[in-house]
C-alpha cells in the first residue's frame, strides 16, 4: 500500500490527540495494510500500538477505507486511554485502602 500525503495526514492528525491523554507516551506506532484487493467492507486494517509507561496499549479496526478505519482505532485508543487517566487519578484522590 503506498502512504499518500493525504492518509499521512491524516494519521498524524488522529493519532497526534492521543498526546493529551498520554503525554508521557514514548511512541506510537501505525500499521495500514490492505487486507483484499477487491472492494469489501472490511479492505483496510489499522493497527496501533501506543508506547506508554506501563502496560502499553493497542488497537485494531478495519474498514472500507483507511480514513474510516483510522478513526474508529482513533476512538478506541482515546476511550482507552481516558479510563487509564481517570483511574490513575481515582487511585491517587482515594490513597491506598487500608485494613481496619
Amino acid at each position: 500500500m503506498t502512504l499518500t500525503e493525504t492518509i499521512k495526514n491524516a494519521v498524524d492528525e488522529k493519532i497526534g490527540h492521543i498526546e493529551q491523554y498520554a503525554p508521557r507516551a514514548v511512541r506510537a506506532r501505525v500499521n495500514l495494510r490492505k487486507v483484499s484487493a477487491h472492494s469489501s467492507p472490511r479492505q483496510f486494517t489499522v493497527r496501533v500500538l501506543v508506547e506508554i509507561p506501563g502496560a502499553d496499549l493497542s488497537a485494531e479496526e478495519s474498514g472500507a477505507d483507511v480514513v474510516g478505519a483510522l478513526d474508529a482505532v482513533e476512538r478506541k485508543i482515546e476511550r482507552r486511554l481516558r479510563k487509564r487517566k481517570t483511574d490513575r487519578l481515582a487511585k491517587r484522590v482515594s490513597g491506598p485502602r487500608r485494613k481496619p
